[in-house]
């Protein structure tokens, strides 16, 4: 069974950078105790609050996001910005937010995805024409993940 410290430590990465290359199994035991340094603080910060982690037993399901917001990532080497994919107005956006200020990047409803899904499948030259394809089928991947599905963009 895995200590408290490094699933913290894995949690940490992975809230901060959402899930990244080298995946935490993927990365090497140094570059893996630098983070878990950060968790053993966290966790003596908790303690001088009277909290305590305790390991309760399998991993829970994630459940549905009940805010606009699905998931958010830093955006890799732009300290400054933030990408969300958010539910909203019948249909899923991709926000990027920089300094405050968001702007949305796209909005697409699960039917777009799949239909463009099945453009990438077949090898059709047009899915090289979609603006902020990769981007799309991503945040289809995350709001599967996180059950959001239902939340909007469904039809």
């Amino acid at each position: 069974m895995r200590e408290i410290r490094d699933i913290l430590a894995e949690c940490m990465r992975r809230e901060r950078y959402g899930l990244i290359r080298p995946l935490w199994a993927d990365m090497d035991d140094e570059t893996r105790e630098e983070v878990r340094r950060r968790a053993d603080h966290l966790i003596r910060i908790l303690a001088d609050y009277g909290v305590q982690m305790v390991r309760t037993g399998e991993p829970t399901p994630a459940e549905t996001p009940t805010g606009p917001t699905i998931v958010a990532n830093q955006v890799y080497a732009q300290p400054e910005t933030v990408r969300e994919v958010r539910a909203e107005a019948g249909k899923f956006s991709i926000v990027a937010i920089k300094n405050g200020d968001s702007v949305v990047e796209q909005s697409f409803t699960l039917n777009d995805v799949m239909l463009n899904a099945g453009l990438v499948l077949a090898d059709d030259p047009a899915a090289k024409t979609i603006k902020g394809l990769g981007r799309q089928l991503a945040a289809a991947t995350e709001i599967y993940r996180l059950n959001a599905a239902g939340r909007g963009g469904g039809k």
